[in-house]
């Protein structure tokens, strides 16, 4: 086939997945798709596609999960999740929430922010919107990476439900700076929340990214 200018091509009418590019990988020639091209450029990210009850135990919550290229993290990635919530007149405990990070997108992986609630709950019907934020300080092997987290709470209620303070609907930040970790081996990033011994809390919606990435 004799050489052909790109300008002279047929354009593409409706660009596909499957379309592949030529490129330059460290001076070797290859090929790329626009599928990977998007997952490159897009954030990273997750959403529910259902309800979720949350058990009485530590609960991953399905839609915080995101799957990451470790090397890709750099200081100055940041992951947000948000998510509604509601509870029952059941459960006094103090609820805690957790950032984790590592292999499996399970309760298994390590907590590397831990968010404890400033009060305990009271046994009263309740309303609230969460969102969980991080970023990287550092990223690298050993303990050189470093998270510094916070969660909001939203809620309904002033004085009873998920808190038993009295105050403003809006609740003053939850902060929590890790410890050091090593973040090359992290390809799972999400977030858990444990409503404690006889709660009853259900979402209705998660969604989480992860932007700022190499």
């Amino acid at each position: 086939m004799a050489d052909t200018k790109i300008s002279a091509l047929t354009a593409v009418t409706t660009p596909a997945g499957a379309d592949e590019f030529i490129v330059n990988e460290a001076g070797t020639s290859k090929k790329l798709t626009l599928t990977q091209v998007n997952a490159y450029c897009e954030p990273v990210s997750a959403a529910s596609t259902s309800a979720q009850t949350l058990g009485t135990g530590d609960t991953y919550l399905a839609g915080s999960g995101l799957t990451i290229t470790a090397s890709r993290l750099q200081a100055g990635s940041f992951y947000r999740c948000k998510m509604d919530m509601t509870k029952t007149g059941a459960g006094t405990a103090t609820a805690t929430a957790n950032l984790r990070m590592g292999t499996l997108g399970t309760t298994g992986d390590a907590a590397i922010c831990l968010f404890t609630f400033p009060t305990a709950q009271t046994g009263v019907i309740d309303n609230g919107w969460f969102e969980v934020m991080a970023n990287f300080r550092s990223v690298g092997s050993g303990t050189s990476a470093v998270v510094e987290g916070v969660f909001i709470i939203h809620r309904t209620n002033t004085t009873t439900g998920f808190l038993s303070t009295g105050g403003l609907q809006f609740m003053a930040p939850i902060r929590v700076t890790s410890s050091g970790f090593n973040s090359t081996t992290v390809t799972k990033v999400g977030v858990s929340i444990n409503a404690g011994a006889s709660s009853a809390w259900t979402t209705q919606l998660v969604q989480a990214d992860m932007l700022n990435l190499t």
